[in-house]
């Protein structure tokens, strides 16, 4: 890097820089509004006084559902219980401003994964075919354990 590197908040200034960057890099998604307040953490990197890079989070809710699997109903039941709560749940999260909703599944939950992107399902569709999702931990942890 260059001597004259610095990192420091995105400006709105920045934003045909970033634009241009984006599109030099034939990325498969559409340019997002980064003036959004979903984007509680937008950081540029400048290198001879131009913008080189930059680093954006976007607030996205992450789903975690617990489901007794105790005989309370049965399988129809259970499904629309989810239902009830997704719907309820979606709707919280608009009211908040949040527009993004994501839902990890551990291995053998295939099924269900096709009931909640499927028809009458949740409305969930399978991310970015051929993108690997990664996350990581920014605050406090526990570390008994690799969960978020």
């Amino acid at each position: 890097m260059s001597e004259e590197t610095l990192v420091r908040s995105y400006h709105p200034s920045d934003l045909a820089e970033i634009q241009k960057i984006h599109e030099e890099n034939k990325l498969d998604y559409r340019f997002p509004n980064l003036d959004s307040p979903l984007f509680a953490v937008n950081k540029v990197l400048l290198a001879d006084g131009k913008v080189r890079a930059s680093y954006a989070m976007r607030m996205v809710a992450e789903v975690n559902l617990w489901l007794s699997r105790e005989a309370w109903t049965d399988a129809e039941g259970k499904w629309l219980a989810i239902k009830a709560l997704d719907r309820e749940a979606t709707g919280a999260a608009s009211d908040l401003g949040l527009d993004g909703i994501t839902c990890f599944l551990p291995p053998g939950y295939e099924r269900f994964g096709s009931r909640i992107s499927g028809k009458n399902g949740l409305g969930f569709t399978k991310d970015r075919p051929g993108w690997l999702g990664y996350s990581k931990h920014a605050g406090v942890r526990d570390n008994e354990s690799n969960n978020f």
